[in-house]
């Protein structure tokens, strides 16, 4: 198959994709499948292959232009079978590059528009997970109009309740951009309108002392899934901030980590539970803080997890016996089987407007 790697795009994890672009694309060709490689600048524009290319071998992001629309026929006139994308973060892992592929009729790996949203979004992935009965840390949010008006008196009733330290960062978006522990209860106005410079919500949430535990999720729509062996993040400094991701060489991973085999079995479920409880397919890491006693609360699932050659969810998808050329071959198909399976849908409601039209019996 010819299959189109998607990558760079309007993100502050733009080089964080161009990294995941070379394994991916290395992976895939593993595979036997044709790789296609379309680069989208950090302005949103996409490039000719030529250019993607020399982006992911120079591993350096590249600028293009400021006109995405008029770059769209990259994408479009690829004849692609499938479309990989690993665009990380905003306008990639939001949904938004989802609904354009759903648009335009291609089939993609990983999650769904509305899943790749509600993931996104942790106010409303919390909702949701506490709705399937999935432990949370106890969090509260608050919005830019009513701090403007109210600063914080709709949520001081859970910062006075709640111990310190408490962890503010912005409901919508990625690598721990706009994140800041508070240790004291006068920082919490500074560390909400920080907060609130990055997303229109910002999300409170209790300071838990717990092991940062990651599960790889791998399925088709509507099929059975498979969570991997655990891997763990021992950060570096305070918490495993932006500067710790990807500045510092501080953070250990541990793959596979030490967890005992009952509280496995348990992480597993609710991994899987969690990626059904959001509608979810394909693929996702989702992260645990593991607490001393065995219990857990779900911190977050990322639908479009980082695929450099060091990330944990290739990683611990080779060390549960699946290589990256068939991880990449498994979400390929995947792709195709649901998009298959949408267009039967898709020909049957529009056979059902045909015969109401037509005036004929269901």
């Amino acid at each position: 198959m010819r299959v189109g790697v998607v990558f760079g795009g309007r993100s502050v994890e733009h080089l964080v994709s161009i990294r995941s672009a070379k394994t991916v694309c290395d992976g895939v060709a593993a595979a036997g499948h044709v790789v296609v490689p379309l680069y989208a600048d950090e302005a949103g524009c996409f490039v000719d292959v030529a250019t993607s290319t020399r982006v992911i071998d120079e591993q350096r992001p590249h600028p293009t232009g400021s006109n995405p629309r008029a770059s769209l026929h990259h994408l479009t006139n690829a004849t692609l079978d499938a479309v990989f994308p690993i665009v990380h973060g905003t306008f990639g892992e939001d949904g938004t590059l989802q609904g354009l592929l759903e648009m335009l009729d291609i089939p993609y790996v990983g999650c769904s528009t509305a899943a790749s949203a509600v993931a996104m979004d942790k106010v409303l992935s919390k909702r949701v997970f506490q709705s399937a009965g999935i432990p949370v840390v106890p969090w509260t949010s608050i919005d830019r109009a009513a701090f403007a008006a109210r600063g914080l008196d709709d949520v001081a009733a859970f910062a006075d309740a709640e111990a310190l330290p408490l962890f503010v960062k912005p409901a919508v978006g990625g690598s721990s951009v706009g994140c800041v522990k508070v240790k004291d209860r006068a920082a919490l106005v500074d560390a909400v309108a920080f907060a609130l410079r990055f997303d229109t919500v910002a999300l409170i949430e209790r300071g838990v002392t717990a092991r940062e535990v990651e599960l790889a999720v791998l399925g088709a729509s509507g099929g059975s899934m498979e969570a991997s062996v655990p891997g763990e993040i021992v950060p570096g400094g305070d918490f495993y901030d932006y500067a710790d991701k990807y500045l510092k060489n501080d953070a250990k991973l541990l793959a596979p980590a030490p967890v005992e085999d009952a509280v496995l079995d348990r992480l597993r479920a609710t991994a899987i539970d969690a990626m059904k409880a959001i509608g979810g397919a394909g693929l996702a890491r989702v992260d645990f803080f593991l607490l001393p006693d065995g219990s857990y609360f779900l911190n977050e699932i990322n639908t479009l997890p980082g695929f450099t050659s060091v990330s944990m969810y290739p990683m611990l998808w080779s060390l549960s016996g699946v290589p990256l050329p068939d991880l990449c071959d498994r979400l390929v198909q995947f792709a195709v089987q649901r998009h298959a399976d949408q267009a039967g849908t898709d020909a049957a409601l529009r056979a059902f407007v045909a015969s109401v039209v037509a005036g004929k019996a269901i």
